[in-house]
């Protein structure tokens, strides 16, 4: 897939990803350090090639050079700040406009006093998401939780390992999506990662927690723990912003006639999410409390992107996290899904009453519009 460069694979090579990336640190899967993958596109360059190009050019260049032939047409500009002329960029340069774009009107704040430890995400300086920082005290009860889930390493290991980058196939599999198909569609499943990823990071760096292992010497995780905090759990966050884009997608393509039973993909979707998530705990990585934080803020964040790629953009509701105690489940954070007539006000993360405004971004509306020509059938 040429959006993040590189080949198909796990880890360091993730399907998504550029073949030199960190695979395993959850959350940079298989890009570089930018989260863009390789910043060169095309083929790679063949010195016999260049060379044969100079000798051809030399060779050929005389034919062009007849005073006879001087009439030129008018050379056109192409337009100025036209989301249109996304088509013919690179995709890592349409990577790094997507990021970009999301990125500037994002900013935090942090409360470092210990009776109120949090940081405040905030959306054009307005928090859409507050997330309070575990006490030391929650983590070492949970241990106790991450211990039922080691019996089923084994069993998941395939799914734990090729999950170590960004796991779209898991998703793509689910809806029948295919690179020949549905290339932009891939496209804004690897975006959403990434910028997720990257924001992911920000609430980890300042909550500082400190992983399973490092709490609890019988965790012994079955991969290498990554080099950054535990809280909130960066894959959950991805896996639930990917399900929250493609139910947004599902709303809007006409799934009656491109899907026979659109609500079982939704569920199946939201599952995989959890799948996904819980597979972290399994492999020793991270605590449930850190899956219903991630998911919580995965959430927030694919809202976010679908409103702006909506026209006229979509409101946010604005929630504040409060560290849970039991362990993380889909129907107990997603209960809409599961019980007929039930609406989603999931109690970790209660609505603080108030909605942030979300402006539609002439860009994610491009990516949003091609993603949605792709469901229609022909």
């Amino acid at each position: 897939m040429s959006f993040l460069g590189g080949t198909g694979g796990t880890g360091g090579t993730g399907g998504t990803g550029g073949t030199g990336g960190t695979g395993g640190t959850g959350g940079t899967g298989g890009t570089n350090l930018t989260g863009l993958g390789h910043f060169i596109g095309g083929s790679p360059i063949d010195p016999l090639t260049t060379s044969g190009l100079m000798i051809s050019t030399q060779a050929i260049m005389h034919v062009a050079e007849d005073p006879a032939l001087q009439t030129w047409a008018e050379p056109l500009q192409m337009k100025m700040s036209d989301a249109g002329n996304m088509e013919g960029w690179a995709g890592w340069v349409r990577a790094s406009l997507y990021l970009t774009d999301f990125l500037r009107d994002m900013n935090w704040s942090v409360d470092t006093k210990p009776s109120s430890e949090r940081i405040a995400l905030l959306w054009q300086g307005k928090p859409f998401m507050s997330l309070q920082r575990p006490s030391i005290e929650l983590f070492q009860q949970q241990l106790a939780l991450m211990r039922d889930y080691m019996d089923q390493r084994h069993e998941r290991a395939a799914e734990i390992l090729s999950q170590l980058g960004y796991p779209i196939d898991y998703f793509a599999t689910i809806m029948g999506l295919n690179a020949a198909r549905n290339p932009y569609t891939f496209e804004l499943i690897a975006i959403t990662q990434v910028i997720t990823s990257h924001i992911a990071m920000v609430a980890k760096h300042h909550l500082a927690c400190r992983r399973p292992d490092r709490l609890g010497p019988t965790v012994m995780p079955m991969i290498p723990t990554p080099g950054h905090g535990t809280f909130p759990s960066a894959h959950a966050a991805e896996a639930f912003a990917v399900a929250t884009v493609l139910d947004g997608l599902l709303g809007v393509i006409r799934p009656a006639q491109h899907y026979p039973a659109p609500e079982k993909l939704r569920r199946l979707i939201y599952k995989q999410a959890e799948r996904i998530a819980i597979n972290r705990t399994v492999a020793g990585m991270h605590f449930p409390v850190d899956t219903w934080a991630g998911a919580t803020l995965g959430v927030a964040i694919g809202q976010i992107i679908v409103a702006k790629g909506s026209k006229g953009g979509g409101m946010v509701e604005s929630r504040n996290f409060v560290p849970p105690s039991d362990d993380f489940s889909i129907a107990a954070f997603k209960p809409d899904l599961w019980i007929e007539g039930t609406e989603h006000n999931d109690s970790k993360s209660a609505s603080n009453g108030t909605a942030v405004h979300v402006d539609c971004s002439d860009l994610f509306a491009w990516l949003w519009g091609k993603c949605v020509h792709e469901f229609n059938l022909k």
